[in-house]
């Protein structure tokens, strides 16, 4: 997409919008089939751990509710809004040190291997936010 200036968006943030997109579909189809098919969780999801239908009809509305940030947050980075990349920027470096953390202080293989991963994608998506081509288009678009 080129810019009022003509500049083109860079790929990688073209690709880190379109995975928010892909993320927000996702997100509202478990929000509704958690609301639509509640009843049937409980039975499926209830092995050794206590969750009400109610539980579940909650989890689901957050779920709807978190697509909906999800899909305003991925047309915010596909307009090149510098207020959407500051926030998903603070997002990532907050699983990050999450991440971080549970690797310090539970050192068992899946936080290892999962917080190792987890830091790379941040690592990952801030520099695809803030790349010099990137900022250039996010200064050109903002």
């Amino acid at each position: 997409m080129a810019t009022p200036g003509g500049m083109k968006r860079p790929g990688v943030v073209t690709f880190i919008g379109v995975v928010l997109y892909f993320q927000a579909v996702m997100a509202a189809v478990v929000g509704v089939v958690m609301i639509a098919f509640k009843t049937r969780f409980e039975g499926v999801v209830n092995n050794g751990v206590t969750l009400s239908s109610d539980s579940i009809l909650a989890t689901g509305i957050v779920e709807l509710a978190l697509a909906i940030v999800l899909f305003f947050v991925a047309s915010g980075i596909m307009r090149g809004s510098r207020g959407y990349r500051t926030f998903v920027a603070i997002v990532e470096i907050i699983r990050a040190g999450t991440a971080l953390f549970f690797m310090l202080f539970h050192h068992s293989g899946a936080y290892v291997e999962g917080g190792f991963i987890t830091i790379l994608v941040a690592l990952f998506v801030i520099w695809a936010l803030y790349h010099e081509r990137a900022e250039e288009w996010f200064e050109a678009t903002g």
